[in-house]
């Protein structure tokens, strides 16, 4: 890190901690005043329960201490007991008996319907504080077991029936509040989130515990204006930092897509160009990868949410290229991937196990085009096998699940699993014969 400029970079981050302390005022501590501590995030032990985090405003907190949970002003106050209290050291945290005004502290013992926001309070002299609002879901996944014909066959795979999904789920909306989820029938639930990223945390997050899931595309949630007909839909404020050489490129995609341009100016670093948009939800999926496409991936995407604006009307196409799916059985060759090379670019290489249905690849067209990967060619003579593998066509694209949820169409749903991800047509014959 540095503050004089890239030519002058440190090994470590002491510049950025120096500027932190110099910068940053110091927080304004009341110790004789009413305890006042503002929940602004939550975690969850399963031995504990409910782990409550934030910063003490006024007062103290002890172990043991009885103590009121009040939401705003109008918020009827619960009463509890503190059983554990902790303090923050370097990357963890280690049991203290008190915490003084100014520190930030995480304790348990607090009711199990205590949500960011709620204030913890001297139960004799309750003073809580504005709540914090948390945002509401803008968009939606369908999450259900894994159907297709290689599912459970991963080695780190250890959860993957529809009970486990719900459990995991459960315990997700125990500290992540701006998360919902409901059963959606067939064992399958819809979860609502605050945009593709945060569910796509959530998805990595239970790949890597082990879970096995299909996954639906985004839908972006709508709502009517209480009394009227009017539909509403999610706006964000994006912003854009690109190279100056592809400014125009990136304005003209942004319009394309019903963006509203709000302001342009200089970027972070000479040679850069900061651009500001106002756009619905649904045309920022995907874009992300679009604009690093067009910029040699030195575009960056940044956006939160704005409002609920007028839903703007019309086919919203989610991509420009088709999908290239697989018809059979069996295994992924050179022969075909060179043969196919002609048709777009694949995610699968030789040795991949594919299955009817399966997306394969990206078509250099707009159509959907299938094709049969696993069809093999007759080499009588090891000259033969090496040509064939010379000729196995274009390198392999790699996709994450964020990408994934960018790219997939609304007639497609994503096989998540501990160690492949994998694209398959929603209505392939292959999920519905599990």
């Amino acid at each position: 890190a540095s503050v004089e400029g890239p030519d002058k970079l440190q090994d470590d981050l002491m510049p950025l901690l120096d500027q932190i302390l110099e910068q940053c005022p110091k927080p304004i501590a009341k110790a004789d005043m009413p305890l006042q501590m503002l929940v602004s995030n939550l975690d969850y032990d399963d031995h504990l329960g409910r782990v409550c985090i934030g910063r003490i405003v006024s007062g103290s907190l002890k172990i043991g201490q009885e103590i009121g949970i009040k939401y705003g002003e109008n918020g009827a106050l619960r009463t509890t007991k503190i059983s554990k209290l902790y303090e923050f050291n370097n990357n963890g945290r280690r049991e203290i008996g008190e915490m003084l005004a100014g520190d930030i502290c995480a304790f348990t013992g607090s009711d199990k319907d205590v949500v960011i926001g709620d204030t913890v309070v001297d139960p004799k002299d309750p003073r809580p504080l504005p709540p914090i609002e948390v945002q509401e879901p803008t968009v939606e996944l369908e999450f259900g077991p894994n159907t297709s014909p290689l599912a459970n066959k991963d080695t780190l795979t250890k959860w993957v029936t529809s009970a486990h999904i719900k459990s995991r789920l459960e315990k997700e909306c125990l500290t992540n509040l701006a998360l919902r989820f409901s059963p959606d029938g067939n064992e399958n639930f819809k979860v609502k989130g605050r945009g593709t990223l945060q569910l796509g945390i959530l998805l990595e997050n239970m790949r890597r515990e082990g879970f096995e899931m299909m996954v639906g595309a985004p839908q972006v949630l709508t709502r009517r204006v209480e009394g009227t007909k009017t539909l509403e839909e999610p706006w964000e404020e994006a912003i854009i930092e690109c190279p100056d050489e592809y400014q125009n490129d990136v304005m003209e995609e942004m319009l394309r897509v019903g963006g509203e341009l709000q302001n342009m100016g200089d970027g972070s670093m000479k040679g850069l160009t900061q651009l500001i948009f106002h756009i619905p939800t649904k045309m920022l999926i995907g874009m992300q990868g679009k604009l690093m496409q067009m910029s040699r991936g030195q575009a960056m995407l940044s956006a939160q949410f704005l409002r609920w604006g007028t839903y703007k009307s019309g086919q919203f196409k989610a991509r420009e290229q088709g999908s290239i799916s697989n018809s059979a059985d069996g295994e992924a060759n050179h022969f075909s991937l060179g043969k196919m090379g002609k048709f777009g670019g694949f995610f699968v290489e030789h040795g991949t196990p594919v299955y009817p249905g399966m997306v394969v690849g990206i078509s250099n067209k707009a159509e959907n085009i299938e094709v049969n990967i696993a069809k093999g060619k007759g080499s009588d003579n090891m000259r033969n096998k090496q040509k064939e593998t010379a000729e196995s066509g274009s390198p392999v694209i790699r996709m994450g699940i964020d990408e994934y949820l960018g790219w997939m169409d609304t007639d497609e749903k994503l096989e998540v699993t501990p160690g492949a991800l994998r694209l398959v047509k929603a209505n392939s014959k292959a999920l519905s014969a599990r």
